[in-house]
Protein backbone atom coordinates (compact mmCIF):
# COMPACT_ATOMS: atom_id res chain seq x y z
CA UNK A 1 0.00 0.00 0.00
CA UNK A 2 1.33 3.18 -0.87
CA UNK A 3 -0.73 5.32 0.52
CA UNK A 4 -0.59 6.17 4.13
CA UNK A 5 -1.98 9.01 6.88
CA UNK A 6 -0.91 9.86 10.10
CA UNK A 7 -3.18 7.64 12.42
CA UNK A 8 -1.69 4.10 10.77
CA UNK A 9 2.00 5.64 11.17
CA UNK A 10 0.74 6.59 14.70
CA UNK A 11 -0.46 3.21 15.17
CA UNK A 12 2.72 1.58 13.97
CA UNK A 13 4.73 3.75 15.91
CA UNK A 14 3.10 3.08 18.61
CA UNK A 15 3.15 -0.62 18.36
CA UNK A 16 7.01 -0.24 17.46
CA UNK A 17 7.38 1.09 21.33
CA UNK A 18 7.53 4.61 21.64
CA UNK A 19 5.39 6.87 23.51
CA UNK A 20 2.56 9.05 21.86
CA UNK A 21 4.86 12.25 22.22
CA UNK A 22 7.67 9.68 20.22
CA UNK A 23 4.70 9.01 18.03
CA UNK A 24 4.01 12.56 17.02
CA UNK A 25 7.34 14.43 17.33
CA UNK A 26 8.38 11.67 14.66
CA UNK A 27 5.04 12.35 12.46
CA UNK A 28 5.30 15.92 12.61
CA UNK A 29 9.02 15.26 10.92
CA UNK A 30 7.67 13.38 8.37
CA UNK A 31 5.14 16.03 7.51
CA UNK A 32 7.52 18.27 7.42
CA UNK A 33 9.51 15.98 4.70
CA UNK A 34 7.38 14.70 2.57
CA UNK A 35 4.32 17.16 2.37
CA UNK A 36 1.70 17.09 5.28
CA UNK A 37 -0.39 14.72 2.73
CA UNK A 38 2.42 12.01 3.93
CA UNK A 39 3.22 10.95 0.44
CA UNK A 40 5.48 7.74 0.96
CA UNK A 41 6.67 7.73 -2.65
CA UNK A 42 7.38 11.59 -3.17
CA UNK A 43 10.68 12.46 -4.73
CA UNK A 44 12.81 15.40 -4.61
CA UNK A 45 11.78 18.11 -6.39
CA UNK A 46 14.53 19.69 -8.75
CA UNK A 47 16.28 16.28 -8.87
CA UNK A 48 14.39 14.24 -11.41
CA UNK A 49 12.36 14.91 -14.27
CA UNK A 50 10.53 11.79 -13.74
CA UNK A 51 7.39 11.91 -11.60
CA UNK A 52 6.81 10.59 -8.08
CA UNK A 53 5.27 7.26 -10.10
CA UNK A 54 7.54 7.11 -12.58
CA UNK A 55 10.72 6.77 -10.27
CA UNK A 56 9.17 4.58 -7.56
CA UNK A 57 8.23 2.07 -10.78
CA UNK A 58 11.98 2.16 -11.65
CA UNK A 59 13.43 2.45 -8.23
CA UNK A 60 10.92 -1.35 -8.08
CA UNK A 61 11.73 -2.62 -11.52
CA UNK A 62 16.26 -1.98 -10.92
CA UNK A 63 16.37 0.53 -13.35
CA UNK A 64 17.86 2.99 -11.09
CA UNK A 65 20.61 3.26 -8.77
CA UNK A 66 18.72 4.13 -5.89
CA UNK A 67 21.51 4.25 -3.31
CA UNK A 68 23.55 6.44 -5.02
CA UNK A 69 21.82 8.79 -6.59
CA UNK A 70 21.61 11.16 -4.10
CA UNK A 71 18.14 12.15 -4.34
CA UNK A 72 15.60 12.30 -1.53
CA UNK A 73 12.78 10.00 -1.17
CA UNK A 74 9.99 9.19 1.29
CA UNK A 75 8.51 9.26 4.34
CA UNK A 76 11.69 10.87 5.80
CA UNK A 77 13.57 11.98 2.61
CA UNK A 78 16.01 9.62 2.78
CA UNK A 79 19.19 10.40 0.64
CA UNK A 80 22.49 9.54 1.92
CA UNK A 81 23.98 6.22 0.00
CA UNK A 82 23.56 3.84 2.55
CA UNK A 83 20.64 4.76 4.15
CA UNK A 84 18.87 4.07 0.78
CA UNK A 85 20.55 1.69 0.33
CA UNK A 86 19.21 -0.29 3.32
CA UNK A 87 15.29 1.06 2.66
CA UNK A 88 15.55 -0.63 -0.65
CA UNK A 89 16.37 -3.77 1.10
CA UNK A 90 14.30 -3.75 3.70
CA UNK A 91 11.47 -3.31 0.73
CA UNK A 92 12.44 -6.13 -1.27
CA UNK A 93 13.01 -8.45 2.06
CA UNK A 94 9.62 -7.28 2.94
CA UNK A 95 8.06 -8.23 -0.29
CA UNK A 96 6.90 -4.76 -1.13
CA UNK A 97 7.32 -1.35 -3.19
CA UNK A 98 10.02 1.08 -1.72
CA UNK A 99 7.10 3.34 -2.19
CA UNK A 100 4.75 1.58 0.41
CA UNK A 101 3.76 3.42 3.23
CA UNK A 102 3.66 1.04 5.94
CA UNK A 103 6.98 -0.74 5.18
CA UNK A 104 8.83 2.90 5.44
CA UNK A 105 7.58 3.55 8.92
CA UNK A 106 8.42 -0.02 9.87
CA UNK A 107 11.75 0.86 8.22
CA UNK A 108 12.05 4.22 10.46
CA UNK A 109 11.65 2.10 13.79
CA UNK A 110 14.33 -0.40 12.54
CA UNK A 111 16.85 2.11 11.72
CA UNK A 112 16.27 4.14 14.04
CA UNK A 113 16.64 1.43 17.02
CA UNK A 114 20.06 0.24 15.30
CA UNK A 115 21.15 3.51 14.22
CA UNK A 116 19.94 6.14 16.34
CA UNK A 117 19.84 4.35 19.97
CA UNK A 118 19.77 7.30 21.93
CA UNK A 119 16.81 9.10 19.74
CA UNK A 120 15.20 5.83 19.88
CA UNK A 121 15.26 5.57 23.87
CA UNK A 122 14.15 9.11 24.08
CA UNK A 123 11.10 8.41 21.67
CA UNK A 124 10.57 5.43 23.90
CA UNK A 125 10.37 7.39 27.26
CA UNK A 126 9.55 11.32 26.61
CA UNK A 127 6.34 12.69 27.22
CA UNK A 128 7.44 15.88 25.32
CA UNK A 129 6.29 16.38 22.09
CA UNK A 130 8.88 19.50 21.20
CA UNK A 131 11.69 17.37 22.79
CA UNK A 132 10.35 14.38 20.50
CA UNK A 133 10.08 16.66 17.68
CA UNK A 134 13.18 18.64 18.06
CA UNK A 135 15.41 15.38 18.43
CA UNK A 136 13.99 14.13 15.21
CA UNK A 137 14.93 17.01 13.09
CA UNK A 138 18.11 17.50 14.57
CA UNK A 139 19.85 13.88 14.77
CA UNK A 140 17.57 11.57 12.99
CA UNK A 141 16.53 13.97 9.37
CA UNK A 142 19.32 16.22 9.81
CA UNK A 143 18.07 19.01 7.33
CA UNK A 144 20.05 21.60 5.72
CA UNK A 145 17.70 23.93 7.68
CA UNK A 146 15.98 22.83 11.17
CA UNK A 147 12.90 24.42 10.71
CA UNK A 148 11.93 23.15 14.11
CA UNK A 149 8.96 25.65 14.96
CA UNK A 150 7.49 23.84 11.89
CA UNK A 151 8.00 20.55 12.76
CA UNK A 152 6.55 20.82 16.35
CA UNK A 153 3.29 22.97 14.73
CA UNK A 154 2.21 19.48 12.47
CA UNK A 155 3.63 17.04 15.57
CA UNK A 156 1.05 19.46 17.72
CA UNK A 157 -2.08 19.56 14.86
CA UNK A 158 -1.53 16.17 14.69
CA UNK A 159 -2.32 15.55 18.21
CA UNK A 160 -5.12 17.28 18.12
CA UNK A 161 -6.89 14.81 15.89
CA UNK A 162 -5.57 11.51 17.16
CA UNK A 163 -7.60 10.75 20.25
CA UNK A 164 -5.46 9.63 23.41
CA UNK A 165 -7.45 6.34 24.28
CA UNK A 166 -6.77 3.98 21.31
CA UNK A 167 -6.53 0.20 22.10
CA UNK A 168 -3.05 0.15 19.80
CA UNK A 169 -1.95 2.52 23.17
CA UNK A 170 -3.48 -0.18 25.53
CA UNK A 171 -0.78 -2.71 24.55
CA UNK A 172 1.44 -0.60 26.48
CA UNK A 173 -0.25 -1.88 29.00
CA UNK A 174 1.99 -5.15 30.60
CA UNK A 175 -0.99 -6.45 32.67
CA UNK A 176 -3.24 -5.93 29.64
CA UNK A 177 -3.42 -9.46 28.01
CA UNK A 178 -7.35 -10.07 25.43
CA UNK A 179 -7.59 -10.14 22.09
CA UNK A 180 -7.31 -6.40 20.21
CA UNK A 181 -11.20 -5.43 19.60
CA UNK A 182 -10.26 -5.38 15.81
CA UNK A 183 -9.42 -8.96 14.69
CA UNK A 184 -7.59 -7.97 11.47
CA UNK A 185 -4.36 -9.39 10.68
CA UNK A 186 -2.43 -5.71 11.78
CA UNK A 187 -4.39 -5.90 14.71
CA UNK A 188 -3.02 -9.45 15.59
CA UNK A 189 0.41 -8.83 14.57
CA UNK A 190 0.91 -5.79 16.68
CA UNK A 191 -0.18 -7.48 19.94
CA UNK A 192 1.89 -10.39 18.74
CA UNK A 193 4.73 -7.96 18.37
CA UNK A 194 4.12 -6.74 22.08
CA UNK A 195 3.61 -10.07 23.52
CA UNK A 196 6.73 -11.30 21.95
CA UNK A 197 5.34 -13.54 19.54
CA UNK A 198 6.19 -11.77 16.33
CA UNK A 199 8.89 -9.83 15.21
CA UNK A 200 8.78 -9.98 11.62
CA UNK A 201 7.37 -7.51 9.08
CA UNK A 202 3.84 -7.05 9.15
CA UNK A 203 3.67 -8.26 5.28
CA UNK A 204 4.47 -11.34 6.02
CA UNK A 205 1.64 -12.46 7.61
CA UNK A 206 1.36 -15.56 4.36
CA UNK A 207 4.03 -17.60 5.33
CA UNK A 208 4.11 -20.46 7.70
CA UNK A 209 6.09 -18.99 10.59
CA UNK A 210 3.32 -16.65 11.19
CA UNK A 211 0.86 -19.21 11.62
CA UNK A 212 2.84 -20.94 13.66
CA UNK A 213 3.51 -18.71 15.81
CA UNK A 214 -0.47 -17.60 15.44
CA UNK A 215 -1.37 -20.76 17.00
CA UNK A 216 1.14 -20.65 20.07
CA UNK A 217 0.11 -17.17 20.45
CA UNK A 218 -3.84 -18.25 20.36
CA UNK A 219 -3.48 -20.97 22.52
CA UNK A 220 -1.69 -19.05 25.48
CA UNK A 221 -4.05 -16.44 25.15
CA UNK A 222 -6.62 -18.92 25.73
CA UNK A 223 -5.14 -20.41 28.70
CA UNK A 224 -4.76 -17.04 30.27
Amino acid sequence: MIKIDARTIYDILMASGMTRAGALGTIGNLMAESSPQLKPDIVQRGMTKLSDEQYTAAVDNGFLDFALDHIGYGLAQWTYSKRKENLLAFAKACGTSVGDGEMQVRFISKEMKEDFPAVWNTLCTSNDIDQCSDLVCTEYERPAVNNLMTRRNYAHETEKKIPVNSYQENLKDPVAKTFPPDPTVLAFQMWMQYNGYWDSPITGYKNAYFFKQLEQFVADMKSC
